[in-house]
Parts: C-alpha cells; structure tokens; sequence
C-alpha cells in the first residue's frame, strides 16, 4: 500500500512506505490511502486520558505511544463457485423466505475479532465469522468503524524499548485514529457513587443491517432479559464496556438479545463464556453461576414471556430459549478452551521466580498481604514483577522479597484451581443446552488443546506454533488469535457445518 507523508503545513516528501508502526515525534500530518480515500491520520489529543479506560490496558506494560497507519487485510480469495446453501435456509418463515442466507453471530471478543489487546477494523474484517461468510458467499455486515477512525480502541504494538531489562513484553498503546466519540463524566459504581471518566464511543451509523453483534468481554450477565442495557452493572471498568454496547446496540432502554437475535436470520454462531472464565481466574468475578441440567428442564418448557420476568432464572436459560424461539434452521456453538493454559496467565515462568529467589536466599514471596504459591497463584505480567526480574533493578528495591515490602495485587495473575474444573462444567453446561436447540457444538477446546500441545498442522499444510510471543497462533495479547489463528478456528466451525448439515463449504 502506498503511503505519502505531507507535513501539516507545506509537502516535505513523498515516500514509498510499508505500513509498519512509526513513531509520532512532531507534528507530522500522516495520510493513509485507504480503499482509494485519502484519510487524514488523526492523533488524538484525549488520547492519555482514554487509555485510563482501556479495561484491558492492565494486563500490559505501556512504554509509550505510537502512530499505526491502515494495513488492509489480505482476505483470502473466496471460491470460485459459491456453495450450496440450501440446507440451512429458513423458507418456513416468510419473512425469509426467497431471501439470501442471513448469518447472524453473538459472542464476545473472539467472534469481535479481538486482538493485540484492542478492537479495531482489521481485527474484524479477519474474524472467523467474516472468514466464513466470504467462503460461503453471503453478506456478512460488521460493526465496523468509519474510515478515519480504523484503529478502534485499545490497540497495542509490540516494542523492542525495554528501559527495565525485564523479561515481560514491552509494549506501545496505538494513538491514533481511535473510535473513540468524547471522554464523559458519569456515575461510578460504589456507595457513595464517584465520578468517573469514562470512553464514549463513535456509534454505528445503521445498526438494522448489522449481523455481527459480538461485543468485546461480553459477560453472561449481558444477556440478561431482566435489566435494560442501561441498568447493567458492567465489571472490570465497568462504563467503557458498556459504551461499546451502545455503539451496536443503541436501543439501551432494551436488552442485548432482544436487538441482536430479535432480527431473524437462517444461521446462527454462538460464543459466550470467555469473559466470565477470564475474570474468575483472575479472582475479578466469584459469581459466575449456572444451572444443572435439572435446573436447565424446570425452566425450558416455560414461556419466554413468563421466564424475562423471573429474578430466579439462570440468565442463559431465557438467552438460549430466546435462539430456540427465534427459529433459527441452522447454527452451531462454540465450547470454552483452556484459558488459564494461554500464553497470557504464562508468560511468568517459575524458574524465573525461582532464580531470584535464590540472589535473594529466599524461597518466599510475599504478595498483597499473603504468600506467593507457585503452584496455586498466577503472577500478573506487572511493571512490579517485571522489576522483580530485572537485572538492572537493585535487589534492596525489589518488591515481595520480604512481609514489609510486598508486591501489589495488581501483580496477582489468579488462582490455578479456577481454571480445569470450571471450564469442563461450563462446557458441560453448553452441550446440554446445544441439544436443547439442536445445534452442534464446535469443540475448539480439544482444537486449542491440540495447538498448545504444538504440531497441530492445518488441512492445506500451514503449521501452527502457539509459542509465544515468537508463534503464529496468538496475538501479542496472548489471549486472543493472529488473523490465522482465526483462520484455524473458521475452519474448525465450517468442519462442524459440513458434518452435521451435509454441506460442502470449502476450507
């Protein structure tokens, strides 16, 4: 893609360039040539005081800013000949009938297309329902920003600047070209309520043709049929994340899956979860609750009028007979893989620990009041552990060596025992509910076990290497995946599609 650089007042140069990060030093005025519209690249003056409400910026250490021109994704080319689709057409509805495939996805930031710890167009546009849609050859219509505003929110770059020495990953938060509307004063959560500011996102412009309504950390407390949007009570930053609810789902005197599954459509993917098992092993959320299968039967051959108004009700039982009301002909769901096993809560290796316990003749750490267990604790990659294990530092000044110097709780990464048993319930939980719809389920935690084992190798011959930050799989957040690694999981759910509905959607 071709780049000129014009200085804000005269043209200094025109350059040939590859869209790699740069740095913004001065007060160069940068363009990039999007699609063949020149967009002016916009450094954002609020940008400091928004990346406060970055709710993901914690699980980073921020050195700097950076300037990221646009870099159009590379979409593979979609068939030549388009698949039949016939068998997950709804013609029974004549709403539907004789009209194109509609696939409809909810999730959180996977089916977003999260990655390097933001939300923003190219991570979109590369996400597995998008790479799915263009395979069967439908219309797929993203939430995407405007032009000028590509980088969303929150996007980070990795950075060779380490002014530590430390081992954690440096990196440098994307200043601009955000989508960020304005930074508001609202209401705090808390007794007394504090002010607090917060993100206000740039809506989008027509939500009645979107058919992604994924919603980066979305929680099953979000597909409540009890609480509007604007009453929920949203954790881990709690008024950001709501804002990029109201971005896609603008009717806030409503519910979530009312805007998104009310509008009808034939095929439906559902991914939830992924949010609520991150923060609960990380000790941010203890309420992740959900039903027994016993509990699951007393409520499903209830009305769903009757069920939106029971306090009592799991959340997902009227979220799931919502999908069955909808009549969907076809759709799969997508289980939870081992996420306590991502580079993300790894990236601190006991051996590591270990070493400086030993410059130090100790072999205890001490942390937010209590006892660091290596085996029970994960450690949070925090600019305290980072010091921690830093050459540079001067043991004297590292923190957690003794009971009057501890490290923080923001360097607490979570509990191990949160991790195996809850996923495997949760996954429990969903194909009991998968049957109620009689939808497949997509088993990306056996796909993601096989990946973190390594030697996983695709059906055309790509290997795919989960190591990090050096491997192909994981994005620089060490959560969410590369472009490929969504490629990989596409694959993985047109697998299912083509099984259980005796389809031929080419990989």
């Amino acid at each position: 893609m071709i780049l000129t650089l014009i200085t804000a007042a005269t043209v200094a140069a025109c350059t040939v360039l590859e869209p790699e990060p740069i740095i913004n030093n001065d007060n160069t005025a940068l363009y990039s040539i999007i699609d063949g519209d020149t967009v002016k690249t916009r450094v954002e003056k609020d940008f400091k005081e928004y990346k406060k409400n970055d709710p993901n910026a914690r699980n980073f250490i921020i050195v700097g800013d950076t300037v990221l021109t646009y870099k159009a994704p590379k979409l593979h080319t979609p068939p030549a000949k388009a698949p039949d689709l016939s068998k997950l057409k709804n013609n029974d509805d004549p709403d539907l009938k004789g009209k194109p495939l509609r696939m409809v996805a909810i999730g959180g930031s996977l089916t977003a297309g999260v990655r390097d710890g933001g939300y923003f167009n190219e991570g979109m546009l590369t996400s597995y329902p998008n790479l799915i849609a263009r395979q069967m050859g439908i219309r797929f219509e993203q939430p995407l920003f405007d032009a000028d505003s590509y980088n969303g929110f929150g996007r980070k770059v990795r950075t060779s600047f380490n002014p530590t020495g430390g081992p954690v990953p440096k990196f440098k938060e994307v200043s601009n070209n955000s989508g960020v509307e304005s930074i508001v004063e609202v209401d705090g959560d808390g007794i007394p309520k504090q002010k607090i500011k917060a993100v206000n996102f740039k809506k989008v412009k027509n939500t009645n043709i979107l058919d992604n309504w994924a919603v980066p950390n979305l929680q099953n407390v979000h597909l409540s049929f009890v609480r509007q949007i604007s009453d929920i009570d949203f954790l881990s930053n709690s008024k950001t994340n709501k804002s990029l609810h109201y971005r896609i789902a603008p009717d806030v005197q409503n519910t979530y899956p009312e805007q998104c599954v009310g509008k009808k459509g034939d095929l439906l993917f559902c991914e939830i979860g992924w949010a609520d098992v991150i923060a609960t092993i990380k000790n941010e959320r203890f309420n992740f609750s959900f039903d027994s299968a016993e509990g699951i039967d007393k409520y499903w051959d209830r009305p769903l009028s009757d069920l939106r108004t029971d306090m009592g009700v799991d959340v997902h039982s009227t979220f799931f007979k919502l999908i069955s009301d909808a009549k969907f002909k076809s759709g799969v769901i997508l289980n939870i893989p081992n996420i306590h096993q991502f580079p993300a809560f790894n990236l601190i290796k006991k051996v590591d620990i270990d070493k400086v316990a030993s410059l130090a003749q100790t072999s205890i750490f001490y942390i937010g009041g209590g006892l660091y267990d290596s085996e029970q604790i994960y450690l949070s990659p925090s600019s305290e552990i980072d010091s921690l294990l830093s050459p540079k530092v001067n043991i004297l000044l590292k923190k957690g060596l003794n009971k009057n110097n501890p490290l923080g709780n923001q360097s607490l990464g979570g509990s191990k025992t949160n991790g195996n048993d809850l996923i495997l319930r949760y996954n429990e939980y969903l194909n009991y509910y998968a049957k109620k719809v009689k939808f497949p389920v997509v088993d990306i935690n056996s796909l993601y076990e096989k990946i973190l084992k390594g030697g996983f190798v695709t059906d055309d011959g790509v290997r795919i290497d989960a190591n990090f930050p050096a491997g192909n799989f994981f994005s620089i957040d060490g959560i969410y995946p590369t472009a490929l690694g969504q490629a990989v999981i596409a694959n993985e759910v047109i697998r299912v599609l083509n099984a259980h509905y005796k389809m031929t959607i080419p990989f």
